[in-house]
């Protein structure tokens, strides 16, 4: 007698949930070829916006913990923002020979006479690339020499936060070197800024943070793919600082050149923080170049990041990011 139904060869008593193979999600699980049972399958815990944004401050902790850790980096962050540009200043005071003429000559094509603050805020600019450049620039590329940037991959964050979390860490560093160079021009060349001044130009500075987002993000995904870090810091450095007028007007560039300069951020950057600085603009007359700069910043921030996705799938394709 048979007091029970017999079980078929390849039947599962609980049905499987209906669709196909797929991959797992961020925020849900799945399983390998849906046959495990809908009561026993795993839960992974949902990935929300606040989860990632706890990530996203551990980066900048991580980022901010290794500056800590090698204070030498500080002393540069008081030498190079003061000895670069003060070289470029004596020099235009030297050809100059004071001559109230060359004064003049060079007032008509910047806008200002101060030759000490036109400088200094040019190497501003260069100065806070710099930092972009070799801090959240390498970063990805460092992960991967240490060997632990497919660690990072395999985490449930957003990859949002590996390509944008480390450069709000030096965020810090690029404003204490603001602050350093502000003092310079005033114990060394006697060039006193209004406040409202610097209230103008920190305001141009928020509305620059997309913008060397961007370009850090962009540069960081470059690196990675390349592998190479010191020739691509130089060769960028060296792009923007003979498009985008760090130490001259860009109006005395050819027209090709110009053309070039109107579609980088950090042309705007410069023009606009030396308006606010050294001729007294108001915020309402730079409207247009202030919209033009956010603007540029949020392409260079969206460009960045279909960049990196581009990488990362032809990463995972050739284990490039657990290969030195």
């Amino acid at each position: 007698m048979r007091f029970g139904a017999r079980l078929r060869a390849g039947r599962v008593r609980h049905r499987a949930r209906a669709g196909g193979d797929d991959q797992a999600r961020r925020g849900r699980a799945r399983d390998a070829r849906r046959r495990i049972p809908l009561a026993h399958r795993p839960r992974a815990p949902r990935v929300t916006l606040v989860a990632d944004g706890r990530a996203f401050v551990a980066a900048i902790r991580k980022e901010l913990r290794q500056l800590r850790r090698y204070p030498t980096w500080f002393f540069g962050s008081l030498f190079w923002p003061i000895l670069l540009p003060a070289v470029y200043v004596l020099q235009g005071q030297a050809f100059s020979g004071n001559d109230p003429r060359a004064i003049d000559a060079f007032r008509s094509v910047t806008g200002t006479a101060e030759i000490a603050g036109f400088v200094f805020v040019g190497w501003a600019l260069y100065m806070w690339l710099s930092i972009v450049l070799w801090g959240p620039g390498t970063a990805l590329r460092n992960e991967q020499v240490r060997g632990t940037l497919e660690a990072l991959f395999v985490t449930p964050s957003s990859r949002l936060v590996l390509l944008f979390g480390p450069p709000a860490a030096y965020l810090a560093m690029a404003g204490f070197q603001f602050v350093v160079m502000a003092v310079a021009l005033r114990l060394l060349f006697g060039v006193e800024l209004a406040p409202v001044a610097l209230v103008r130009a920190l305001a141009v500075i928020v509305l620059t943070v997309p913008a060397m987002y961007g370009i850090g993000a962009l540069f960081a995904t470059v690196a990675l793919r390349s592998g190479e870090i010191g020739s691509l810091v130089q060769f960028v450095r060296g792009f923007f600082s003979l498009f985008c007028g760090i130490t001259y007007p860009i109006v005395v560039l050819p027209d090709w050149a110009r053309a070039i300069a109107q579609v980088l951020p950090p042309t705007y950057f410069v023009a606009d923080a030396r308006a606010v600085l050294l001729a007294g603009a108001a915020l309402g007359d730079l409207l247009s170049d202030l919209g033009i700069l956010l603007a540029l910043g949020l392409a260079a921030c969206a460009l960045a990041a279909f960049a990196f996705t581009v990488a990362e799938r032809g990463a995972r394709r050739t284990g490039m990011l657990a290969r030195y």
